[in-house]
């Protein structure tokens, strides 16, 4: 009897653990799908991220998932790549989509999701609009139409907007709860109130407009990561409305990151999106953006960014380390380099107010051509610009040679083989020629790696900015 008792327990236990395992299902029926696998994937920032795949040679494909999915927009996707349907994810644990290939979306059906049934009549009437709007944009590109027919269908296609617009607003009023109306309520712009418009002035209206930018977009809520708002409303914010200069960009960063209100899983993707942009900046002076993540995020334990190893973070520590004291406005790290009399000598001994640090190698093309625009440029110029040009070639005769062909010899010329100081490649981050440094009065950093035509310009800003 006991054996008996213990058998049932452990047939209980099991259909409890067998219950438990599956918390969520999609159900998805295709009619004349020929296709005998099915992907479910979703928006992750700017990417699709694959989920799961289902296999069935009836069209009819289920997911199981033992762990409800995280809320977003997910995608039907074909074996072949082509995006068949897009649906919302939202604590819905059994949803029902059936549809046919002639028309997936006109003739789907939903069972067990009312947030699908909202976004799918959205999208259905969207798609109406969309219609309407394109027959009359149509209309408008016939030649010779008379203008009153053109102030006609223009009206029209004013009254489709505002139609449109409506039914978006009172989706959002009448359905709050629902993730869709969040989303529609994502897509608005900030609208300025008519008292500030009335003002004219340019500057307001951006404070504005960029002060609430925000507002329709939570950024602590996770589900909009799985979907294109997120990324959309970033770079635009970034693009449009953040002034282009590096501590701009640092500041924005900062609010940006503080309104995720720590969803590790927002304030990750946002920060290693932010490293891929600035981690090799197109623009000079922004590596400092880079410096400040991982300070701020990367290396601060308070913190726990996905995809942070120890590994990964000692490489973007020490990358960080190595670029900070090379910045804009940074003191120049001294070089204690051998000259062509076999002296030791050093950049700080030269009088002149500005001075370029050339890096170059003898048998690299490019590097012959930026010497080239400098010697026959140079004697051109009306600021005083002392030239100290680093050879990294070790072979002490052909370099000697080279300066006496090119006739750079009135340069303080060195190699950067013989050194007193540490490595030049690791004190100025050198991994290929030519690389050029300009120093100001006080051996202060004030551009780095640009081409040798941009010298004067940055001298003439430089000295523009201080009148």
């Amino acid at each position: 009897m006991k054996h008996l008792t213990s058998i049932i327990f452990l047939l209980i236990i099991l259909s409890i653990s067998g219950l438990a395992q599956t918390k969520q299902k999609i159900r998805i029926k295709i009619e004349n799908y020929g296709d005998t696998s099915l992907l479910l994937t979703s928006y992750y920032g700017d990417k699709i991220r694959l989920i799961d795949t289902a296999y069935s040679t009836k069209g009819s494909f289920e997911f199981k998932f033992s762990e409800p999915l995280k809320g977003g927009i997910y995608m039907a996707v074909s074996s072949k790549k082509t995006k068949l349907f897009e649906f919302i994810v939202n604590n819905e644990m059994n949803q029902s989509f059936a549809t046919d290939t002639s028309a997936y979306i006109k003739q789907m059906k939903i069972k067990g999701s009312n947030e699908n049934k909202a976004f799918l009549e959205y999208v259905l009437y969207n798609e109406a609009v969309y219609e309407q709007s394109r027959a009359i944009s149509s209309k408008l590109k016939e030649t010779g139409l008379p203008e009153q027919k053109k102030q006609e269908y223009l009206h029209k296609l004013d009254s489709l907007n505002g139609i449109s617009v409506d039914y978006k607003l009172n989706l959002i009023k009448s359905k709050p709860d629902l993730f869709v109306s969040k989303l529609l309520e994502s897509m608005q712009d900030p609208e300025i109130p008519d008292n500030i418009r009335a003002t004219k002035d340019s500057a307001y209206i951006y404070r504005y407009y960029k002060s609430h930018y925000w507002d329709k977009l939570d950024l602590s809520d996770g589900r909009f990561l799985r979907t294109p708002m997120l990324d959309k409303r970033i770079k635009e914010y970034f693009d449009r409305l953040v002034v282009f200069q590096p501590d701009s960009v640092i500041k924005e960063i900062d609010f940006v990151i503080a309104k995720t209100k720590k969803n590790e899983e927002v304030y990750s993707y946002l920060l290693w999106h932010f490293v891929k942009e600035y981690q090799n900046p197109k623009y000079m002076g922004f590596d400092k953006v880079f410096v400040h993540l991982v300070e701020s995020y990367f290396a601060n334990p308070a913190y726990e960014i996905e995809n942070n190893s120890e590994s990964v973070k000692k490489t973007l520590v020490d990358r960080s380390d190595k670029i900070k004291p090379l910045l804009l406005g940074s003191p120049a790290p001294d070089l204690i380099l051998i000259d062509t009399s076999g002296a030791y000598t050093s950049f700080s001994h030269l009088n002149n107010k500005y001075i370029v640090i050339l890096f170059f190698d003898y048998e690299c093309g490019i590097c012959k051509k930026e010497i080239k625009y400098l010697t026959e440029n140079q004697g051109d110029w009306k600021y005083d610009v002392g030239i100290f040009a680093v050879n990294v070639n070790g072979d002490l005769d052909k370099w000697k040679e080279f300066i006496k062909e090119k006739n750079i010899g009135s340069w303080t010329n060195v190699n950067g083989t013989r050194s007193v100081t540490q490595d030049f490649h690791d004190i100025y981050d050198i991994y290929g020629t030519p690389v050029i440094y300009l120093l100001d009065e006080k051996r202060n950093i004030i551009a780095k790696r640009m081409g040798a035509d941009q010298i004067i310009p940055i001298i003439e800003r430089t000295e523009k900015s201080k009148k």
